[in-house]
């Protein structure tokens, strides 16, 4: 088993039950105690976990690793703002991806009244949108993986592959510039990367917290965003570098 597999397995199981035991994760995945200890250990060197004695528990940061009603509640008011700059960037009659997550759920809460076709893999954005007479809903179908309002899996990828998006609301983990976008699992990567391929603008919305840092996974660089929306406690020295990429930089304040 490869060790970004082992990874998002650890971190899964992080997610769903706040810790990891050595020697029932080293049965689970069929590998040696040895080699739980030193994934344990890289994962910690990345700030995902801290080990304790016999195993591993959940760091109570910012990562998308915590569960996700714990997440939805970080960086409120940043988000609050971000979503209301994304609202400005989307005209009435377009088609609309909103990626899963806690800032699009925040622009997904302004669009109610739009006349809109709205895309999203995120069950709590469909539950909420599901109320509005303006909006025709497309929901991608799947899967949700565990702790999470998020859909993934084959089907979403083929029905993805099928769409086409004027623009698409994407969010990550992690943002950094050389390794680019980043999240923790692989599925929800690929399914990233056809939205991208899908949409004719592609729009990052993310908080201060996601720069300078990397999660599991990459799945796309800074030069293949057209827009990025965040807030006023982000470096500008970052944002003037992440312009000269190219990308249309939106500080909301």
């Amino acid at each position: 088993m490869l060790p970004e597999i082992r990874h998002a397995k650890i971190i899964e199981t992080l997610n769903n039950e706040g810790s990891v035991k050595v020697s029932e994760i080293s049965k689970q995945l069929q590998v040696t105690e040895k080699t739980i200890r030193e994934d344990l250990e890289k994962l910690e060197s990345r700030g995902i976990l801290k080990r304790v004695h016999g195993g591993a528990v959940v760091v109570e940061h910012d990562d998308s690793m915590l569960p996700i009603l714990k997440r939805r509640v970080r960086q409120r008011q940043e988000k609050e703002v971000i979503a209301a700059e994304a609202y400005k960037l989307i005209e009435d009659g377009q088609i609309v991806l909103l990626d899963a997550g806690s800032t699009t759920l925040e622009l997904a809460a302004l669009l109610q009244h739009r006349t809109l076709t709205v895309v999203t893999n995120d069950t709590k954005i469909a539950a909420l949108l599901a109320e509005s007479n303006q909006i025709e809903l497309c929901v991608l179908g799947g899967y949700r993986r565990k702790g999470t309002y998020t859909i993934i899996g084959p089907s979403a990828m083929q029905m993805m592959d099928e769409l086409n998006i004027d623009i698409a609301f994407l969010g990550c983990t992690g943002v950094d510039l050389e390794r680019g976008l980043s999240i923790f699992h692989r599925e929800e990567a690929e399914l990233k990367k056809r939205m991208m391929k899908a949409s004719r603008t592609v729009a990052l919305l993310a908080d201060h917290s996601k720069f300078d840092r990397t999660a599991l996974v990459s799945f796309a660089g800074l030069e293949e965003i057209d827009v990025l929306v965040t807030d006023e406690a982000t470096s500008s020295t970052l944002l003037e570098q992440i312009g000269a990429m190219g990308v249309q930089v939106v500080r909301a304040e």
